[in-house]
């Protein structure tokens, strides 16, 4: 990994403090709770004496295994490390009180979109912010956690859309350290592919209502028709890959209104194509293949359209 000095000095700051709570961003997917669990687990694994909370919200498309995340106070956050994971933009914690933290260090993978003034360690060629949470942990105390290694696992097969599109061969070299720690694949793979009825019906809510548009496959929920379900908005959101390559499509987009009145827009593509600066004009960010954003109405869906048909080929 690229400057592995800085994630040395990540973890040099952590093992300063008795008490740290760890932080992801808001509507989190398998790689923020991965991340966020898994490095609780190996600190209290590495540090048996020390306070290490996590905090943030779990969707129920995600294994059982996941343990609830920590009732944290404010007097625990205001005399404790933060720790962002998957993310380095304050705005889109989903813990807003991250802010009355005395200090803040952050591990991730994105795309730097913001400066920020806290010590940072990123890996953009990463496939998952568990990729190189998991190389920290090797290179600075030579294993891994067993505690830790399903959920980081979990972060790194998600993220990197079961290995489909961001996946090098320091990411296989990274799945296989886990395995070997201990990571429980065969229950990851299994639990992830399980479906219920409600995902079934929003399955075919999702087969039946898409659209194409030219390069675009995608399809636009309204809150009526997730809610109807029974399905929350952010399981809702989880479902883009549905869209995936159709009739040779290489790019998919899934529009989900949120409960206060916005649109989240999930972007994808096959590779060939660079969704991140498309979500970026929108206000969003994220990888190459895989990005998101928010737009205010549905209105601007078309404009989204259009960006999106308008990008190029990566190899141009």
């Amino acid at each position: 990994m690229i400057n592995g000095e800085i994630g040395d000095a990540v973890f040099d700051e952590i093992e300063k403090w008795d008490s740290m709570v760890i932080f992801g961003h808001k509507n989190p997917d398998g790689d923020c709770v991965g991340s966020v669990m898994g490095l609780k687990k190996a600190l209290q694994a590495l540090f048996p004496t020390k306070k290490i909370y996590a905090v943030g919200s779990h969707p129920s498309y995600l294994p059982s295994f996941i343990e609830p995340s920590d009732d944290v106070s404010v007097e625990t956050i205001t005399n404790s490390l933060a720790i962002m994971v998957d993310l380095s933009d304050l705005p889109r914690v989903e813990d807003q009180r991250i802010l009355l933290a005395p200090k803040i260090v952050c591990v991730d993978h994105h795309i730097e979109s913001v400066k920020n003034d806290f010590l940072t360690y990123r890996v953009e060629s990463a496939a998952s912010a568990s990729e190189v949470i998991t190389a920290c942990l090797l290179r600075k105390y030579g294993h891994i956690p067993s505690e830790a290694a399903s959920y980081l696992y979990l972060g790194l097969v998600t993220d990197s859309g079961r290995f489909q599109f961001d996946a090098e061969p320091e990411t296989f070299e990274i799945a296989a350290q886990l395995v070997k720690a201990g990571a429980k694949y065969k229950t990851i793979y299994r639990e992830l592919y399980r479906q219920s009825s409600l995902d079934l019906k929003w399955r075919s809510f999702i087969y039946t209502h898409f659209e194409v548009d030219d390069l675009v496959t995608y399809c636009i929920c309204h809150k009526e028709d997730y809610l109807s379900l029974g399905i929350t908005q952010n399981d809702a959101s989880g479902k883009v890959n549905l869209l995936s390559m159709l009739d040779g499509r290489p790019l998919w987009a899934l529009f989900v209104e949120q409960d206060d009145g916005n649109i989240r827009v999930e972007l994808r593509s096959d590779g060939t194509k660079d969704v991140q600066k498309v979500a970026i004009k929108f206000g969003g960010g994220g990888h190459l293949a895989a990005s998101g954003c928010k737009v205010h109405d549905f209105a601007e869906i078309k404009e989204v359209l259009k960006a999106l048909n308008e990008t190029q080929d990566l190899s141009e």
